[in-house]
């Protein structure tokens, strides 16, 4: 009996040893290099960043309502990428031509979450226009200062711009970051790499970021090769929570992870990437219903109410899972979804503040 005791045990203790050694070999990460900037063999990402150039020279051209009445036509041409649309006004210092816009065969309005939603904010700035020349009074839609609202103080063409960072760009990352958990990554394309690295390029792209992206610098509006949409909020609202750094890194990493089949690190950086984004549209809705009430100017306010409503609409499109439940999503939404005369009317800044309060319950601090 002695003698059966002592062999189990070492035949216990051999087989724990293979486990352990089996385990630490499955767990070793690749040593690879990650590099500065993001350049890789096979990136290619056009259809990605060439809907948000598309979104740059669509939210310009809304921007024109302050001055003149606007083209439904146009708007439609667009939105859809109809009759070479882009013109030299409305897509100057974008990384595409005018040209290449026009050449283009995609769209926003096929990749945009609710699309009919945002076509209808799109057809409401263009009836809006129409009263450029008039003096917005309650109920009665017009100029507030420079800025042109809605019969409630909102401006259409905000909502339009905001929302869609939620509803086309993020929504985008999202799709595209999840394919890349199931994608193939043994057989290469030449030009655009595995199916797997392949959709994490697109992902990169509809950040709006350019691949040399630099979130210690502040980009000028003349430069062509700067960050756009969301991308370019990274600096500008996201700066406190560390936004551009972050996110830059994790897609790096991310796609170096995927050369060496390292997933574990690739998975990590989908997690970096969606929350800090879900956190980027959350910072700049926070600050701007900030500087809703840090003013005493009527079409500040207005403006700034404008641009964070953009922003919460944005965050309906967040990952599954979010720190934002629905219920509170759906309350903040609700705080926010009102006449604007009546929201400034308000002295203590009542349901502004909750909202703010909503977020940073979900989040933590977003601002200094």
């Amino acid at each position: 009996m002695k003698k059966y005791y002592i062999s189990a045990i070492a035949v216990l203790s051999i087989a724990a040893l293979a486990s352990s050694c089996k385990k630490k070999k499955d767990d070793t990460i690749p040593v690879y290099t990650i590099p500065s900037t993001y350049t890789y063999d096979n990136v290619e990402y056009t259809e990605a960043s060439g809907r948000v150039s598309q979104w740059a020279g669509l939210t310009s051209y809304l921007g024109k309502s302050t001055s003149r009445k606007l083209s439904q036509d146009t708007a439609n041409n667009l939105w859809n990428n109809a009759n070479s649309p882009f013109t030299s006004e409305t897509t100057t210092n974008l990384p595409f031509s005018t040209s290449a816009l026009n050449a283009q065969t995609f769209n926003v309005s096929s990749k945009t979450s609710d699309a009919g939603t945002f076509k209808q904010y799109i057809d409401s700035m263009v009836e809006v226009s129409k009263s450029y020349t008039v003096t917005a009074t309650p109920g009665k839609a017009g100029k507030v200062g420079s800025r042109i609202v809605n019969h409630a103080g909102l401006e259409y063409n905000q909502v339009v711009a905001k929302g869609l960072m939620g509803a086309l760009q993020m929504a985008q990352v999202i799709v595209y970051l999840d394919k890349s958990t199931t994608a193939d990554n043994n057989t290469v394309t030449a030009g655009s790499g595995t199916a797997m690295a392949h959709n994490w390029d697109l992902a990169f792209g509809f950040v709006g970021i350019p691949t040399d992206y630099d979130s210690s610098k502040s980009y000028a509006s003349t430069e062509a090769n700067r960050p756009l949409a969301i991308g370019g909020y990274f600096k500008e609202r996201g700066r406190y929570i560390m936004a551009g750094g972050t996110i830059y890194e994790a897609f790096r990493k991310g796609r170096a992870a995927i050369n060496n089949k390292d997933y574990k690190r690739r998975d990590s950086c989908i997690a970096t990437i969606k929350l800090t984004l879900e956190k980027t549209l959350a910072a700049s809705a926070y600050e701007y219903m900030k500087l809703s009430y840090g003013s005493t100017d009527l079409a500040t306010r207005f403006h700034a109410l404008s641009e964070g409503y953009g922003f919460i609409l944005a965050l309906k499109y967040r990952q599954s899972g979010s720190p934002l439940t629905s219920a509170n999503y759906t309350t903040l939404l609700d705080l926010i979804k009102t006449n604007f005369y009546e929201l400034v009317s308000d002295a203590s800044n009542t349901k502004v503040k909750q909202a703010q309060t909503i977020l940073t319950n979900a989040y933590g601090q977003l601002q200094p």
